[in-house]
């Protein structure tokens, strides 16, 4: 994954310097001293640098910088690759009615009018033709594979420049042929999915609009090919992401003026000094404290606010916690609406598949709902989606209906889930944080499923499992720099 590119300019903190060549024309400087040299790359000092003592003042070069930049972009699409198991390249599509799209569908447009006028014209010109065919010829090469040398031949001897370009001056430009061709080659090379897609392009009579979809096809052949060697190197990135990210990282510190500070404000709210001796030396505590310490540091991006500094050794993940915080506020709000709603049944079978069923309905009515403004407005219809719930139960069982006041209660019982600090939310909550903060501490192993959570038990293991991969892949790469905060902060007296 790494190339030549990556390798900074410079390996230490000092100052880069460049002697001038017989050839370097001094500038004076502005201010005076010494001259600058016009071959002399700038530099820039990183501020909070110390200027005291013996030690000179920390400078990087632009080099460097754009150097790291660039390092930290290929780190964060390895980062992608190696840590989501589903991640793939997704075409872009400008929003609709923006700018972006207006100027897209009008410069693709005019290209596809020219066409045609040049196509219907009397005689024909062929330069845009000639231009679309040679498009087409290098989209079919992208398609290809090292190992493809036969048919990259074939390719070049159908689609042979010269040869087109002498068929168009004696006007006998057979596009038909060429089309056909392309059609064919691209039905052999494309996969199983796309054959309905190719399988369109032969319907279709205008030759203009024939090639439209053969280029917007070859697009998304392009797209799958880059997929499937995604597919292919990510055993590879994994096994090598963690010491690329760590080397990438190291880079990016030289030119930042403190790339830890909002990670150590952020570790440093987790460390638990109670009862402990300070300074503390021994290496085993401080390992142990720095575990505990970040199992609660990551839970707290689980439900992080917004006003404090995303911590910098997390920020390529920050998206993934969110989502996982969104997922376990939903599970936390379903299994309270399970735990307040009624059980009219002393069958367990039977109690545990109306459960069921109604978790599954009760995610349905919540959609995407992750705040409590929004779960007030859905608790109503969660209300009666159990009352109707539990009186099918009673009358499969051969019980009356529920009486009014049963129902009241019911509906009274949950929309008042809607505060935030409901008794039995806030006992779900601390159930669900415990149990993945015991997962983290322990890194895996067999953990019992939090009383009252039974019905929700397959979403919750989902939820750690996932949450102990992202854990895994960032302290694979960044304990180190943890147990320098942690030790740091246990080294003061007070």
């Amino acid at each position: 994954m790494s190339d030549q590119q990556d390798v900074p300019s410079g390996s230490s903190d000092n100052v880069e310097k460049s002697r001038p060549t017989s050839q370097s024309q001094p500038v004076p400087a502005s201010t005076g001293g010494a001259p600058r040299y016009v071959t002399e790359p700038i530099q820039f000092r990183v501020r909070g640098s110390s200027t005291t003592g013996a030690s000179p003042p920390k400078f990087v070069s632009l080099e460097e910088i754009m150097t790291a930049a660039h390092g930290f972009k290929n780190m964060a699409l390895a980062h992608e690759i190696a840590v989501d198991q589903d991640f793939k390249l997704e075409p872009f599509e400008p929003p609709d009615n923006s700018y972006q799209k207006l100027v897209k569908d009008t410069l693709h447009r005019a290209y596809f009018d020219i066409l045609r006028e040049q196509l219907n014209s009397d005689p024909p010109v062929y330069k845009q033709a000639l231009v679309l065919l040679e498009d087409v010829k290098q989209g079919l090469f992208s398609l290809l594979l090292p190992r493809h040398t036969r048919i990259k031949q074939v390719i070049e001897e159908v689609l042979d420049s010269d040869f087109i370009k002498q068929q168009a001056e004696n006007n006998s430009l057979d596009f038909g042929k060429y089309a056909a061709f392309v059609i064919d080659l691209m039905a052999k090379l494309a996969a199983p999915a796309r054959d309905e897609m190719i399988q369109d392009i032969t319907k279709l009579e205008d030759t203009v609009d024939i090639f439209r979809s053969i280029l917007e096809t070859l697009e998304v052949l392009k797209l799958d090919m880059a997929n499937t060697l995604v597919a292919m190197i990510r055993p590879h990135v994994q096994a090598e992401s963690v010491q690329y990210e760590r080397n990438k990282f190291k880079e990016m510190l030289k030119v930042s003026e403190d790339g830890l500070q909002y990670t150590r404000e952020w570790l440093t709210r987790h460390i638990d000094k109670t009862d402990l001796v300070l300074p503390v030396t021994d290496q085993t505590v401080i390992r142990n404290i720095t575990a505990q310490t970040l199992a609660k540091a990551y839970l707290e991006l689980l439900e992080w606010d917004d006003s404090k500094n995303y911590p910098e050794t997390v920020t390529l993940d920050a998206a993934r916690f969110l989502e996982l915080g969104l997922q376990i506020y939903r599970m936390v709000a379903v299994s309270a609406v399970l735990l307040v709603s009624p059980s009219c049944s002393a069958d367990q079978a039977a109690a545990a598949q109306l459960k069921h069923e109604l978790k599954e309905k009760i995610y349905i009515i919540m959609g995407d709902a992750c705040t409590d403004t929004q779960l007030n407005k859905v608790l109503p219809s969660i209300a009666e989606e159990v009352i109707r719930g539990t009186e099918q139960l009673l009358e499969k069982f051969n019980q009356g209906p529920l009486a009014s006041d049963v129902k009241e209660l019911i509906r009274t019982q949950i929309t008042g889930l809607r505060d935030p600090d409901h008794r039995v939310r806030q006992i779900v909550r601390q159930r669900v944080l415990e149990f993945l903060k015991g997962i983290l501490v322990c890194g895996g192993g067999s953990k019992q499923v939090p009383v009252g959570l039974s019905a929700l038990s397959q979403e919750l293991t989902s939820i750690a499992g996932t949450l102990l991969r992202y854990v895994m892949h960032n302290k694979a790469v960044f304990t180190e720099h943890y147990l320098d905060i942690v030790t740091e902060e246990l080294s003061k007296t007070s």
